[in-house]
């Protein structure tokens, strides 16, 4: 057995290493012409990316994904939430070919550490389009992993949009859940303190730059020399630390002030509005990362970053929706075909990204035939 002062320093060496793999990324794959799965492991792995978001389950993506050592998170779609919710041998069923047959126990199977119910499905915009079958559905996953004998290993979460909290006033010590979801968060986050999981959500700082005239770019950016916004005798110097303690304020409001927070997504459009720019985009993640890996955490969680941040997104997508905006396809650090849009590395020191290597391309003319297809 150790002596004590080296049990310790092993221990903080522990938790340094824990913080240095909490980065991940989020992998879409609603594109026109997707880089093959094999070829986004090989760009996960040679950029040192060790966690991935997805939001399914393809069979194409998980066998890539297999034996990678990659921890993944599962998405479940929002259509989906309805029949997961009404039919607990759908959520068996669902569990048995997208968890059970993939889970690695020690061999070469994926690393599940989550299943994601649903795509944010409390956005404001959705309305009760998805929001009434998301407990249930979360239920009734949760129960099929209990089936499975996976409970233990793999846990169920909900991903939350950046608009199910508020501050009419902007002052995160105002913060609250929408009104219209207050009974389904209790629930939400009494399910989730039950099986011990974190609450998911979606941090904006560029969509609330964009709805905030109070908000300025330097304070999306991390710029020291921004302005401050004060709450009280509490100062914050950034977007990123002003969203997150409102959403603290929220849960607390609530009855749940400890619980593990995950950013789910989090990053900055290189196009399609007004200041969505690589170069702004290289700043504002630079920011990010020297930020969590500072571990100073918030005003009212400090030295208490969130347990894991993924950055949204790993590729840009061209079939993505528009509703919000056309930078809604181009959330990428790197461009469709794996090729980094800036400087920025995941937090392994020095180094930049690398590029997807090889990457195989569409003969010209059917290029221009497809893209002819598009316009039509």
């Amino acid at each position: 057995m150790y002596p004590f002062p080296v049990f310790l320093f092993l221990t903080i060496l522990c938790l340094l290493g824990s913080t240095a793999d909490a980065i991940g990324v989020n992998w879409g794959t609603m594109s026109s012409h997707p880089l093959p799965p094999p070829k986004v492991v090989e760009l996960l792995k040679s950029n040192e990316v060790s966690k991935v978001k997805l939001f399914d389950a393809d069979p194409l993506v998980l066998q890539a994904l297999s034996g990678s050592n990659i921890v993944v998170t599962l998405g479940i779609p929002n259509s989906m939430l309805k029949t997961l919710n009404s039919s607990r041998k759908a959520a068996e069923s669902w569990v048995h070919d997208n968890v059970t047959r993939y889970f690695s126990h020690g061999g070469a199977g994926v690393r599940i550490e989550y299943v994601a119910v649903g795509d944010e499905p409390f956005l404001q915009s959705y309305g009760d389009q998805f929001h009434p079958f998301v407990i249930g559905a979360a239920m009734n996953i949760q129960a099929a992993l209990t089936k499975a004998n996976l409970a233990g290993e793999v846990k169920v979460v909900v991903p939350c949009s950046f608009d199910t909290f508020v501050s009419e006033s902007g002052r995160p010590s105002k913060g609250h859940f929408r009104t219209d979801l207050n009974k389904t968060m209790i629930e939400l986050l009494t399910f989730l303190s039950k099986h011990h999981s974190s609450f998911f959500v979606t941090i904006s700082p560029f969509i609330s730059f964009q709805q905030n005239k109070n908000i300025s770019l330097d304070f999306s950016l991390f710029k020291e020399n921004a302005h401050h916004h004060n709450d009280s005798l509490r100062t914050y110097k950034n977007s990123f630390d002003l969203s997150y303690d409102t959403l603290v304020s929220a849960l607390s409001k609530i009855g749940f002030p400890e619980i593990d927070i995950v950013v789910a997504r989090i990053g900055w459009p290189t196009d399609g509005a007004a200041n969505a720019t690589s170069s702004i985009a290289e700043i504002f993640m630079k920011g990010l990362i020297d930020h969590l890996h500072s571990k100073t955490g918030t005003p009212l969680r400090p030295r208490n970053p969130p347990i894991e941040t993924f950055i949204f997104s790993l590729l840009d997508e061209d079939h993505r929706s528009i509703t919000s905006g056309n930078f809604e396809r181009h959330w990428g650090v790197f461009t469709f075909d794996g090729q980094a849009k800036y400087h920025f590395n995941f937090g392994q020191g020095t180094k930049n990204l690398v590029n997807s290597q090889f990457v195989e391309y569409l003969a010209p003319k059917w290029w221009l035939l497809f893209q002819y297809q598009l316009a039509r």
